[in-house]
């Protein structure tokens, strides 16, 4: 990804705030520091900034940066507090029977790498969910973090029964194709390229407080997700 490319939403002379696309680290890889990350591209743009936080590299949208060290700690201590309200946009599998709600789980690492399990031996986590749009078997939530333990949403929605459209972790697909849900599907189905590829996640709103300055910040749907949408309403709505 060239550096220009990167769209940052948001920035004065404490924050910046850049909405993430799909497929791109937040932060260098651990064990091969060549890999593109957002944290890189910012630095060669900006200079030195400071993660506040992190989204997983299927996961879109918002991503947080502070611009000086005494802006960071206090960013932290507001994470900490648990006063950065953080709300995603999710396309699931069927519907919860409750137009809104919580999951109140606990959630820890697997033997497994990168899997997470919800265990009684667990970190608190709870998410709060409303359903946005009911799409057949499907259907578009908006989630709000209260705690951010690694695959929170994913493994939530999953322990609900209602897993992500796309999630090879906690789910069953890989990728989505329009003809597994489109009964006149006229295409080649062995030639047919998924419309979907990857977790449908996406960080939309930032909402905090920072020394009485109030941030509000969004980020609309990007592409992919929206011609997913855009597929299920013409068939279920």
């Amino acid at each position: 990804m060239k550096r220009s490319s990167l769209s940052i939403i948001h920035e004065d002379d404490r924050i910046i705030v850049v909405d993430k696309p799909a497929g791109l680290l937040s932060v260098p890889d651990r064990y091969d520091r060549k890999i593109h990350n957002v944290f890189d591209l910012l630095t060669q743009l900006r200079g030195k900034v400071y993660g506040v936080h992190r989204l997983d590299r299927d996961t879109s949208g918002l991503l947080l940066f502070a611009r000086d060290p005494d802006t960071y700690g206090r960013l932290s201590t507001l994470l900490e507090k648990r006063e950065i309200d953080k709300y995603y946009a999710a396309v699931a599998m069927g519907q919860p029977p409750d137009d809104q709600g919580v999951i109140n789980l606990p959630i820890m690492k697997h033997d497994r790498k990168h899997l997470m399990i919800i265990s009684a031996s667990g970190k608190p986590a709870e998410t709060h969910y409303k359903i946005v749009e009911r799409l057949g078997p499907f259907s578009l939530l908006d989630l709000r973090l209260v705690t951010g333990r690694t695959h929170q949403i994913r493994i939530h929605l999953s322990a609900l029964g209602h897993p992500l459209l796309v999630d090879p972790l906690y789910g069953s697909k890989e990728s989505f194709f329009l003809s597994s849900v489109k009964k006149n599907y006229r295409g080649e189905k062995d030639q047919e390229r998924p419309i979907l590829t990857r977790t449908p996640l996406h960080a939309h709103k930032l909402k905090f407080t920072l020394e009485g300055t109030s941030y509000d910040l969004e980020s609309p749907l990007p592409k992919d997700m929206r011609a997913t949408l855009s597929q299920l309403r013409k068939i279920y709505s």
